[in-house]
């Protein structure tokens, strides 16, 4: 009897070991089947050249994933497409959230929800815009021995308004958010108008995150390129402050004047230099034919008596990415360089998906 009673022990036993086994296996052929499928999408994006690949490259590229896409409007003149590949658990996220328990054993098998999403954007036949990220379910343990849990993420895209412009490379950025509680992400903006070196390089993802046994816990680790390139800049920024990193010089003022609704040409007409907040009166100087808020013909600003401005001066002066600057004409050239790349960008804000061509703002300068 009891020969009988281990018999049936030692077999169900064996039948769990091999479940687990073949489960285990499952989901490591998951995360391995969507790593390779990554890692030719993220090669089919690096293939694409921002303003010169085509609306036939973008026909292509959908045709061999077209399972994974979804499309919006799609013609020549305007084609936006998208590419999300899952794995098992981000499929099924919702089955994982609603049993916990199973949700558990998915993770002690080695499991981890995971997907990675990439979209290209055509307007007028050509590649205006392109990007690929990746996101990964992540455990680790804090030094204080809690087990914690929080999403790292990866992205890398176009982005042609920059809140923020670096004198050292103002056609890209590198960084992430401060305030995400349950999330570490990392990112790479880049223009259209970028050098397309400088995009492949930085088109860099760490797909061996989906497979290691050990979670990759930071954004070095997802975006290894793009985060060397982040840390070796603290560094020396750190060593040597930060003279000439945030300077407005004409490489940021062309890039930033791309978003000419962001931009004002003004004139100094009051001056007020007491202490503690000097300030001076300006007057706009350019004409938008669309409506702003609180758009006003003459406004006060804050000055630092440094600057070394003068009553009857012109500056241009920036929404983002770069401080006021003196209008003289090198800024100005760089100014409207920038400016008719905008308008020949049909990303434009103004443009919409189904207008022929943008109402180009007529803006008189006197």
């Amino acid at each position: 009897m009891k020969r009988r009673i281990f018999r049936a022990l030692a077999r169900l036993l064996g039948i769990v070991s091999l479940a687990t086994l073949l489960l285990a296996g499952a989901i490591r052929l998951d995360q391995y089947i969507l790593r390779w499928r990554a890692e030719r999408l993220l090669s089919d994006i690096r293939s694409l050249e921002l303003r010169k690949s085509t609306y036939a490259d973008a026909r292509r590229l959908e045709g061999r994933w077209f399972d994974d896409t979804q499309e919006g409007v799609c013609r020549s003149s305007w084609c936006d497409l998208q590419i999300s590949l899952q794995n098992a658990g981000s499929a099924h996220l919702e089955f994982l959230l609603n049993h916990l328990a199973v949700r558990a054993i998915y993770h002690r098998l080695g499991g981890r929800v995971a997907g990675v999403y990439s979209f290209i954007h055509i307007r007028d036949g050509l590649l205006w815009e392109k990007g690929i990220s990746l996101g990964i379910e992540t455990l680790s343990t804090e030094p204080d021995g809690r087990r914690v849990e929080y999403w790292l993420e990866g992205n890398i895209g176009t982005d042609d308004h920059f809140t923020w412009v670096s004198a050292r490379h103002p056609e890209y950025q590198i960084g992430g958010p401060n305030a995400c509680t349950s999330c570490r992400e990392g990112w790479v903006k880049f223009t259209p108008f970028a050098d397309p070196q400088d995009v492949w390089r930085l088109t860099d993802l760490n797909f061996g995150c989906l497979t290691r046994w050990r979670h990759c816990t930071d954004q070095a680790e997802i975006l290894p390129t793009a985060w060397r390139e982040m840390r070796a800049e603290v560094a020396e920024r750190a060593q040597n402050g930060w003279d000439g990193w945030w300077r407005c010089t004409p490489a940021a003022i062309r890039v930033v004047s791309r978003q000419t609704h962001r931009v004002d040409i003004v004139r100094v007409i009051k001056l007020e230099l007491k202490e503690p907040v000097p300030s001076m009166t300006v007057r706009r100087l350019s004409r938008v034919p669309f409506q702003l808020e609180n758009w006003w013909p003459e406004f006060p600003l804050g000055m630092d008596p440094s600057d070394n401005i003068h009553l009857g001066d012109r500056l241009l002066l920036f929404e983002d990415g770069c401080q006021t600057v003196p209008a003289t004409a090198e800024n100005m050239k760089a100014a409207e360089l920038g400016a008719n790349e905008g308008w020949i960008n049909p990303a434009h804000p103004l443009r919409l998906p189904y207008s022929s061509t943008p109402l180009k703002p007529k803006i008189d300068v006197r």
